[in-house]
């Protein structure tokens, strides 16, 4: 038995959202919680692999989380595999925003059928040609940067085509004022020039954040730390 329900895609069509807002953050699990305390009551769904069909619950992905976190103090950068647990995620009031395509013998995929929150694991790069960070950044040289949000401002619409524009949701105005509350943008040294950068970091991390081992490899730190 599922929470979402089980259909086809000749049936839900094909849901795309484009312009999207982002919020790139790293943070601890305690300002992870307080972020969910404000998001209840709400649900978690994988969106990659294939999966049972059931939420990830907030406790499981929360351990998971604190996982890749108390790695970067002990100066290890979370594995691929760990990552892949829950590298992208949909939270949703709605259980009507998403449905299960079944992959017969094996397990359902999710798929979103309305606009809801998205969430990635996040890596971020710098260039040293032009001076500029790059969020959701995949390479060799990419810095591991914790969590990635995200919710379209226009999608389109999967049974009609019809392009819509995306009315607020209340997830997403959760996370937009727990990012500025929270966290903080990064003030990035690069040699001896301060780049502050869109990518956030929670208040939390300053204390800690020097000895993310990715940094130093590639002559970055933090202002102050």
């Amino acid at each position: 038995m599922t929470l979402l329900r089980i259909s086809h895609p000749e049936k839900e069509g094909v849901y795309q959202g484009s312009k999207w807002l982002k919020f790139q953050v790293l943070c601890q699990r305690d300002e992870i919680e307080r972020l969910f305390a404000r998001l209840k009551p709400f649900f978690i769904f994988p969106l990659t692999g294939i999966v049972d069909g059931n939420p990830i619950s907030e406790e499981n992905f929360l351990i998971e989380y604190e996982s890749w976190i108390a790695g970067l103090k002990e100066g290890r950068v979370p594995e691929d595999r760990a990552l892949k647990k829950i590298l992208a995620a949909a939270f949703t009031q709605d259980l009507e925003a998403l449905w299960l395509q079944k992959v017969p013998g094996t397990g359902y995929l999710v798929k979103m059928a309305q606009p809801t929150l998205l969430l990635q694991a996040h890596s971020f790069s710098y260039s040293e040609m032009d001076g500029v960070f790059r969020p959701m950044s995949m390479g060799l040289q990419s810095i591991f940067w914790g969590l990635q949000f995200s919710f379209p401002t226009i999608y389109q619409d999967a049974k009609t085509m019809e392009l819509k524009e995306v009315e607020r949701i209340k997830l997403f105005e959760e996370v937009r004022l727990w990012v500025r509350e929270e966290t903080r943008a990064t003030p990035f040294v690069v040699g001896e020039k301060r780049i502050n950068s869109s990518i956030r970091l929670g208040k939390g991390c300053f204390s800690w954040i020097g000895k993310h081992p990715q940094l130093g490899k590639q002559g970055i730190s933090i202002h102050g730390c």
